[in-house]
């Protein structure tokens, strides 16, 4: 699937004579997104039935690249694309989906960019390079890069959209807790009911286990 903003026909001519028959869907923004602003529950259920489509026609899943300029021009659009980010990284870790978002770097802040790179796994080189990472894997939100109290609250935030009983991993194989703070919100989130685990090697663990007793069993510090 193909998403630009205004595809022409002209230009997407040649694109569509090297895919096979069947294999290639040129859409716009708004004919998927909606034009405004994203709900993310719409948009898993156009997503997921259109692998489940390309599934029935005997591929293996579906290869998504979407320019979502303009879906996040503005304050509102924002904060609903942060939303459906986190909704649409744990879908593309259960389902046979792969997505490639595009932003005209010319049109979107880099304050904004920066916070839209934390909820993807990997992104260019050309991009804002962001202090920490929060993806979804096995079930789970892992947190990865520099963890302080901004990521703890973005972490809070993206469990609101995620499934009940979604738990957290931080590795500090990739991640550093950049102060006591950042281990403290962490208990308060596995106090409201949220699985946290925090695995590292022996050292580590025993560090914090030294100075930090977890409020009770949803917070775990585990030895890799």
């Amino acid at each position: 699937m193909y998403i630009p903003e205004d595809p022409d026909p002209a230009d997407m001519a040649g694109l569509v004579a090297v895919a096979s028959p069947g294999s290639l869907v040129v859409t716009s923004v708004a004919e998927v997104y909606g034009g405004g602003i994203v709900d993310p529950r719409r948009q898993r259920a156009t997503y997921t039935a259109a692998a489940d489509e390309a599934l029935a026609a005997g591929f293996t899943g579906i290869r998504v690249a979407a320019d979502y300029t303009p879906l996040v021009a503005n304050q509102e659009q924002l904060a609903a694309w942060f939303r459906w980010e986190v909704v649409a990284d744990r879908m593309v870790s259960e389902y046979p989906i792969t997505a490639l978002c595009g932003v005209d770097q010319q049109k979107i802040d880099a304050d904004a960019l920066c916070r839209l790179a934390t909820l993807h796994p990997l992104s260019s080189a050309s991009s804002p390079v962001p202090p920490f990472r929060l993806y979804s894997a096995a079930g789970m939100l892992c947190a990865e890069g520099d963890l302080d109290p901004v990521a703890v609250i973005s972490i809070w935030r993206a469990i609101e959209d995620l499934p009940n009983g979604t738990g957290v991993l931080v590795d500090l194989a990739t991640a550093t807790l950049t102060s006591h703070a950042v281990l403290t919100g962490l208990g308060q989130l596995s106090r409201s009911g949220v699985d946290v685990t925090i695995r590292g090697g022996r050292a580590a663990i025993g560090e914090l286990k030294h100075w930090y007793a977890p409020p009770h069993d949803r917070l775990v510090l585990e030895e890799a």
